[in-house]
């Protein structure tokens, strides 16, 4: 293809005469470029060359759908049963498509498009951690930090949590529900397993947490799996903990890393943000009259577990002891247990019948009501069976005249008369 610099410099040294000879010699073109171009009217544009078929041109559509059924296959594998086809070509070929297939899975896959919802239709959930250390009460403990953000108007709540069992989880939103007066139309979490038996297509909910939903009239809708840009709005959120650094800090207990977390929160409800162009606390005046109305009662999400009261007055629960009054031993008590305030509540029936602090492993709670009686004698708290009080002696039957003893007459002797028996007849 001659540049348009000499297909220019070609026409003009024609119209001043010069002779094909004399300008192939100038330009170093042959004389067949020179009287090509001279009969041009415009140079001749660059274009894309014709691709040529390759040797894996035929296989194409059948590598694509081999890949879309199984992404991970090696491009070795996919290169022997290519040639099992008829593929006589090299195997780099076919790893150097199978690259850029990936790349197009991959760009697909990662490919999203912001949108916003109304107030009040949506919110997102997350967890941050664990993190160990940061605790000075209590090093070993892992922290993660559980955050819940209103899609409209970007205002988050944020609590410092020791444990993500489901109980935890419910305790969590019900508190935020009751702070901000109302639930979120739709929830979008992550498929974390407690209340994630089986994630979408097939999916199935944990029926404790599908009733929670159902309390409160709110739509649960977990995210598909790796797809973490569904719920964007409260992954974004975490880039401020990483870049301040709240978990690389050191506090006392768990209350005052709340405490930090609170500010934290309140801060940011008081800046604007980049994409709505408005502060968070703003906006949630605005999205607080959409919420769903909170039920008359809340969800007690404490999950109810059974257990018999043993002997020495206690039942166990994740390997601790805890007691309940002596008068229950023996019988089937429910234990419901508060991980976020630390406390058990031990009730028979619909009574309460004790509350304890949520020990760790090997430990033993005993309150002393529950046992004080059984610590006075045994003969002062057995009941003793009243006795009968006995007879006096004069009021005491005759045992003669109580049986009746046959009539025998006895012979009366002389002493004399046994002693002279007794000498030998002298």
């Amino acid at each position: 293809m001659t540049r348009q610099e000499v297909w220019m410099d070609v026409k003009l040294m024609h119209r001043q005469g010069a002779s094909i000879r004399e300008i192939a010699r100038r330009t170093g073109l042959s004389r067949v470029t020179v009287r090509k171009i001279l009969s041009q009217k415009a140079p001749r544009p660059y274009g894309p060359r014709a691709k040529r078929p390759g040797l894996l041109e035929p296989y194409v559509d059948w590598l694509r759908e081999a890949l879309e059924a199984r992404p991970w296959a090696r491009a070795s594998v996919l290169h022997r049963e290519l040639a099992e086809r008829g593929f006589a070509g090299h195997y780099h070929t076919v790893r150097r498509f199978v690259a850029q297939v990936r790349r197009e899975q991959q760009a697909r896959h990662r490919a999203a498009v912001s949108f916003e919802t109304g107030p009040g239709v949506e919110a997102q959930f997350d967890w941050k951690g664990p993190v160990q250390g940061i605790l000075q009460s209590d090093p070993a403990a892992k922290v993660w930090l559980f955050r819940f953000v209103l899609a409209y108007s970007r205002r988050r709540f944020t609590q410092a949590v020791t444990t993500t069992i489901l109980t935890a989880v419910l305790l969590g939103l019900r508190e935020i529900f009751e702070r901000l007066g109302g639930a979120p139309h739709r929830l979008v979490f992550d498929n974390f397993k407690a209340a994630v038996l089986s994630p979408r297509p097939a999916l199935k909910l944990h029926p404790f947490f599908a009733a929670f939903c159902t309390h409160y009239g709110t739509e649960p809708a977990p995210a598909l799996v790796y797809s973490p840009q569904r719920k964007g709005k409260v992954e974004r959120s975490f880039l401020d903990v990483e870049h301040s650094g709240l978990l690389r800090g050191s506090y006392h207990d768990l209350a005052q890393l709340q405490a930090v977390l609170d500010r934290d929160d309140e801060d940011h409800a008081q800046r604007v943000v980049s994409t709505t162009g408005a502060r968070p606390q703003e906006r949630l005046a605005v999205e607080r009259e959409y919420l769903i109305p909170l039920p008359a009662t809340a969800f007690d999400p404490r999950w109810p577990e059974t257990r018999r009261v043993l002997s020495d007055c206690t039942v166990s629960y994740r390997a601790a002891r805890y007691s309940v009054p002596y008068a229950l031993v023996g019988s089937m008590v429910t234990l419901k247990a508060d991980p976020l305030s630390q406390t058990l509540e031990i009730f028979a029936g619909a009574e309460r019948v004790a509350n304890h602090p949520l020990l760790g492993h090997g430990q033993r709670h005993i309150c002393e009501e529950h046992v004080a009686d059984l610590r006075r004698p045994r003969w002062e708290r057995v009941p003793q069976r009243k006795s009968q009080p006995l007879p006096m002696a004069s009021e005491a039957p005759n045992l003669v005249s109580l049986v009746h003893w046959p009539h025998i007459e006895v012979e009366q002797r002389p002493i004399e008369d046994y002693a002279a028996l007794a000498g030998g007849g002298r």
